[in-house]
């Protein structure tokens, strides 16, 4: 586990080296990264019609801005989007705290730059068609308190260091094709109220979840067999003592 870390620490700061090297080659604008990946996708019915230079940036569809004119939210659930998330991280998006792209039709990999965006809050990619990994380096997203990949076709083991984003709340990687033991470390996420795993072809939880309070779950899909309400009432009672 301590190696597992180790490594995502080291991952993650060659990441944000070749970043800053890319951008002091030459930053680009929020406005300019949108763009850059807009032209990567396929909007066929024109949802994003209203990203142009054409446009301030703050009054593109989608797009919300703080006071000074910062890209805080990126909100396009269901808006008919095919593509790739390869092109969306930037260096530009220093105060992004949503993404939802959820109910699109975006494929490929989750990317692993992914983790640059600290600010994140909200990451929901549910109801597409993404594979591969939850990539390991996820959980440098510290800020988060939603993840939901919910619906998708990733597979492999739940990394168990998610278990360092302590702010999370609401956990949703039900209805994928992940594989393996559900770690118990996600039994430690503090604050959880909402864990869905359902729906894949995970085996039984590690046997020390049992015995980690989980004070605020209210919502726990682990399969179709699990016996879901005695596990929230054994941790509600323990968690109160």
């Amino acid at each position: 586990m301590a190696m597992a870390m180790a490594m995502t620490m080291l991952f993650s700061l060659l990441l944000v080296r070749a970043a800053k090297a890319a951008d002091d080659s030459g930053a680009e604008t929020e406005a300019e990264a949108l763009l850059r990946w807009k032209s990567t996708l396929i909007d066929a019915t024109n949802s994003l019609s209203s990203w142009s230079i054409a446009n301030s940036t703050c009054s593109w569809i989608g797009v919300t801005c703080d006071a000074a004119g910062h890209v805080t939210e990126l909100d396009l659930p269901g808006a008919d989007i095919n593509g790739t998330l390869d092109a969306l991280y930037s260096a530009a998006f220093e105060n992004l705290t949503t993404i939802d792209l959820s109910h699109n039709n975006l494929d490929g990999a989750i990317p692993a730059n992914i983790c640059m965006l600290r600010t994140l809050t909200i990451l929901d990619l549910s109801s597409n068609y993404l594979v591969g990994v939850i990539p390991i380096n996820i959980s440098m997203l510290i800020a988060l308190t939603v993840l939901d990949l919910s619906g998708n076709n990733l597979a492999g083991a739940i990394p168990a260091n998610i278990s360092m984003l302590h702010t999370l709340t609401f956990l949703d990687l039900s209805s994928n094709n992940l594989t393996g033991a559900i770690p118990y470390q996600l039994s430690k996420l503090p604050r959880l109220a909402h864990l869905g795993l359902g729906d894949n072809h995970l085996t039984n939880p590690e046997y020390a979840m049992f015995f980690t309070p989980m004070p605020f779950l209210e919502f726990l899909s682990l399969s179709r067999h699990f016996t879901v309400f005695a596990f929230l009432k054994w941790h509600r009672s323990n968690g109160s003592r």
